[in-house]
């Protein structure tokens, strides 16, 4: 999982430059091949070596896929519909947490982990089959050349609160099973449970997210979004100090706060990627930075909340701290939202 997170972030935004050339079209069907291949070699490894060098691909597929996803999305239809396009991206990748992990965790325990990744190299190979049959020559000539840019100081002002959200949602999420262990006695069958209800608030928070985006501009659904997970990750926190250890009220406690959770969660990234956007540049570059300061912030905030849990054996403390994140991430809107006069 480190070696998968560092390389989605380091090497997404160059390779997404080098291969700019390629139409997005093609290149979604290079990066599902690519990955298909990554998840068969995954299953088939023989040692931990060859099973991290596997997981290198699989994490440069993933990465070129979601960047080049979302700027297809962003430019494939009316410029007034752009957040509901985005958050078509962003809520499947939702929808595909609430079944993915759960049936995962499932179907590993019976049939093992090797036939999981096969299962899901035969399914990428199945829609990279499907996207090339269906690219047609006419529509990729006709696209418009690549806008190139970076953005400048507002760019790396917007990526700063997407790094801040990220820190704050991973101190908290990597030690989800700790944290719901202790506030609602969750063992393994109700942490599939938990993650399904998140999994399924997502989707409605990247819809309700795109839909605000288009009609009342980035700025509202972002700072809502980033105000729940904060309030959400206090009741977690509030809850594992004074309800620690099951009972029907921690239970319902702690799913109306995952619920929270999962709703603001996902309903960040279109509005973030819209703003972005906004700032002007090269699109896909823009998208590619976005989901690197994303897992910038999983491996700082991964490491601030194992660190903080060390320090205090206390999970009430990990979901406050990372609460106190979300709230600079709300704070740094204040310089880093676009005034009207400095948009394309």
């Amino acid at each position: 999982m480190t070696v998968f997170a560092a390389v989605y972030a380091l090497a997404t935004p160059p390779l997404v430059r080098a291969t700019r050339r390629l139409t997005p079209e093609r290149l979604l069907v290079v990066a599902l091949a690519l990955f298909a291949i990554a998840n068969a070699g995954t299953g088939a490894a023989p040692n931990l070596a060859s099973l991290l060098a596997v997981r290198v691909l699989a994490a440069i597929g993933a990465g070129v896929f979601m960047a080049t996803a979302a700027g297809v999305a962003a430019d494939s239809g009316r410029p007034d519909r752009r957040g509901r396009r985005l958050a078509v991206v962003v809520g499947s990748a939702s929808a595909a947490t609430a079944l993915g992990v759960p049936l995962g965790t499932l179907l590993g325990s019976t049939v093992g982990w090797r036939t999981i990744f096969y299962g899901i190299a035969v399914l990428s190979a199945l829609i990279a089959i499907a996207n090339a049959i269906s690219l047609s020559p006419a529509q990729e000539r006709a696209r418009e050349p690549v806008r190139t840019g970076f953005g400048g100081r507002l760019t790396v002002l917007m990526l700063a609160t997407t790094m801040l959200w990220a820190s704050g949602s991973f101190a908290f999420f990597t030690y989800i099973a700790v944290v719901l262990r202790h506030t609602a006695a969750v063992g393994t069958a109700g942490l599939a449970g938990f993650l399904l209800l998140f999994g399924l608030s997502g989707i409605g928070g990247a819809a309700a997210a795109g839909w605000l985006t288009d009609t009342k501009g980035p700025l509202v659904p972002l700072a809502a979004a980033l105000g729940l997970v904060a309030v959400a990750l206090a009741a977690l926190g509030i809850t594992a100090a004074v309800a620690g250890g099951g009972g029907a009220g921690a239970v319902i406690a702690s799913a109306l706060a995952l619920a929270a959770y999962g709703t603001g969660s996902w309903a960040i990234t279109p509005p973030q990627q819209h703003r972005l956007l906004e700032a002007g540049g090269d699109d896909r570059l823009l998208l590619s930075l976005n989901a690197s300061a994303i897992y910038a912030g999983v491996a700082a905030g991964s490491a601030l909340g194992g660190i903080i849990l060390a320090a205090t054996s206390s999970t009430a403390a990990v979901c406050l701290l990372a609460a106190g994140i979300e709230l600079l991430a709300l704070a740094s809107l204040a310089v880093a939202y676009p005034r009207p006069r400095e948009h394309v």
